[in-house]
């Protein structure tokens, strides 16, 4: 796991490269304190950098060194990743001409490419960002993981590309013009976070999940998708042997998982996903896991004791960290100086990410993943359900639709939602949305829809929404928050159920339900204890709207304040929605998307 940047010139591009690489890298020290390097590769057209910033976890010698060089072809990589299955891949190869310089997964995916080019993607399990610069082409090769767990920025002109784990090191670079981008800010405002591929930079971009960028003289010649989460075929087989391919796909991605030669934790909220992992990872591992809840004082908040009965059973090494609101209150203000790019999410995965950090531990198992394979959220049962009213209510006149569905904000929303004539897409992004088509028209903003790619029509309705949701909300939301707020404390987080076979599995059969995750319990449900598999979602979630009008009254007026100085918003009366918030009539959420977006603007200097 590391932090990677990287600079492609041509010749007339200018600029002087080792001042930026320094700046680029000093801002992403903490995705890497263990190790830093850098190379520039002169070419025929112009100038190629590399940099890294290393966090050990497989190889802690100084032979995992990045950039790493293959002696051989002359070729370049940086990464950032695990990869998960490479000694199974590394046996597939043949051995260097000088044999192994070290046991790491860099090696073998720099070797993997000489040896299959491209197509070595195909035969990778695990997350990752990487830029290869291939000698023999003359051009750099950037990729991204097929479910998007590892960040990859890039900005882009005719003559410069500029790319970066963080979006705080493209703006360190000084190569790029610090403007705010207007579909950025719209899909903020809309969705609570950036919806992908945007940034709130203009002309920097995300690279999609499952795609790959050919970079020559500085230019991107050529974008590809290789990997799309829609099944090639559903699997026609009986349920019972359904079953027993995913309790296999479970027990093999969260063993391959546990690959590091560091100790490996989990985080154990008490939920179903969570407790899942944590009893399959300490069945699997040779020794004692460790594993770390966040409580409360508050015991309407605090869901630990389930997390207790699951260390129980498994003999873990537990943790349960206790939060006073003061201290909370404190990590909260920490975790919005932290953001890369603003959310309305991720502030939990900042506190739980600090108490393991504190522990000395450097890679952690979460369970981010199950929701959206198996369907646990009212999105599942409620999407569907839209799809079939739509006929009926569609044709009503949208002011009866939204008094049929409570009038005011919620009510416009949801009569949007059920209108004629929208796809299950369309649907998706309305109901995934924190303000309606009509509010955010009014306020001055277009509707910003999610990158998503169409769900096959002849799959199920829960199927279709479970390819949504891997798509939209978690890709852009859970999982950029979590690699931010895991990675601001060096920790390595790792998402066993997000394994791209398991993810294959589940769409092809289909298993999906409405809300219960009832094929994920017929798995493995036998491994929770009593309680946990009936009781009630909770999640692990903050009293937001108690501290926004109490403990950080002050972040929020900070917040709306500097938004306001930086003129981002000048048609807007922000000072109107706090007027609101207070009166209870906006929901914290949306507010709370301004204030951190406020902080935000303030820290990078917009």
């Amino acid at each position: 796991m590391c932090g990677i940047a990287g600079i492609a010139t041509n010749r007339s591009d200018n600029i002087q490269p080792e001042a930026a690489m320094k700046r680029m890298l000093g801002a992403i020290h903490h995705r890497g304190p263990d190790d830093l390097g850098s190379q520039i590769v002169s070419t025929k057209g112009g100038e190629v950098w590399l940099g890294n910033t290393r966090l050990a976890i497989q190889d802690l010698s100084a032979a995992g060194h990045q950039p790493m060089r293959d002696l051989r072809t002359g070729n370049w990589i940086v990464i950032n990743g695990e990869i998960y299955n490479h000694r199974e891949v590394r046996r597939a190869l043949p051995a260097p001409e000088n044999g192994w310089r070290s046991s790491g997964d860099t090696e073998t995916v720099l070797q993997a490419y000489a040896m299959w080019g491209r197509e070595c993607l195909s035969r990778l399990r695990g997350m990752f960002a990487l830029a290869i610069w291939d000698e023999a082409a003359g051009e750099l090769w950037c990729a991204r993981d097929r479910l998007g767990i590892k960040p990859f920025y890039f900005h882009a002109d005719k003559t410069r590309f500029v790319f970066a784990s963080e979006v705080r090191a493209l703006l360190a670079s000084g190569l790029i013009e610090r403007r705010l981008n207007s579909s950025g800010l719209a899909g903020l405002v809309r969705f609570g976070s950036l919806p992908e591929p945007l940034t709130l930079i203009e002309g920097g971009e995300s690279l999609l999940a499952g795609h790959w960028l050919r970079i020559r003289e500085g230019k991107i010649v050529e974008r590809f998708r290789y990997w799309s989460p829609n099944p090639i075929s559903t699997t026609a087989q009986p349920k019972a042997e359904t079953i027993k391919t995913v309790r296999r796909h479970l027990e093999r991605a969260v063993a391959e998982h546990l690959l590091a030669d560091v100790p490996v934790a989990s985080f154990l909220s008490g939920g179903i996903d969570s407790s899942i992992v944590t009893a399959l990872a300490a069945q699997t591992s040779s020794s004692p896991i460790k594993t770390f809840t966040v409580g409360f004082r508050d015991a309407e908040l605090d869901e630990s004791e389930y997390a207790q009965a699951v260390a129980n059973r498994y003999r873990t090494e537990h943790q349960r960290v206790l939060l006073s609101d003061d201290e909370a209150v404190e990590m909260v203000s920490a975790a919005v100086a932290a953001m890369d790019l603003p959310s309305a999410d991720g502030v939990n995965t900042y506190v739980v990410s600090s108490a393991v950090a504190r522990n000395g531990i450097k890679v952690v198992l979460s369970g981010l993943g199950g929701d959206e394979l198996f369907g646990g959220y009212r999105s599942f049962a409620l999407l569907p359900q839209m799809e079939r009213w739509s006929a009926l209510a569609g044709v009503l006149p949208k002011s009866f639709r939204q008094l049929a569905a409570g009038g005011g904000s919620k009510g416009e929303r949801a009569a949007e939602i059920i209108g004629a004539g929208l796809n299950l897409t369309e649907r998706y992004n309305t109901l995934r949305a924190m303000w309606s088509d009509g509010e955010l028209l009014r306020m001055g903003f277009d509707s910003v829809c999610y990158g998503l790619e169409e769900p096959l029509a002849g799959l199920s309705g829960a199927t279709q929404v479970s390819l949504l949701e891997l798509q939209g909300y978690m890709r852009g939301t859970l999982l950029r928050d979590s690699d931010a707020m895991s990675m601001a404390h060096s920790l390595e987080l790792r998402v066993p159920l997000l394994d791209h076979e398991l993810v294959e599995c589940c769409v092809a059969a289909q298993v999906a339900g409405s809300g219960q995750k009832t094929t994920l319990l017929e798995a493995a449900g036998e491994l929770l204890p009593d309680g946990i598999a009936n009781r009630p979602k909770q999640g692990f979630v903050f009293p937001m709207d108690r501290w926004m009008r109490g403990a950080l009254r002050q972040v929020v007026s900070d917040g709306i304040s500097h938004l306001d100085d930086a003129a981002v918003f000048p048609g807007l009366n922000l000072n109107r929605f706090v007027e609101q918030f207070q009166r209870g009539q906006l929901t914290w959420s949306r507010l709370w998307t301004f204030v951190v977006l406020g902080h935000w603007v303030k820290r990078v200097g917009l």
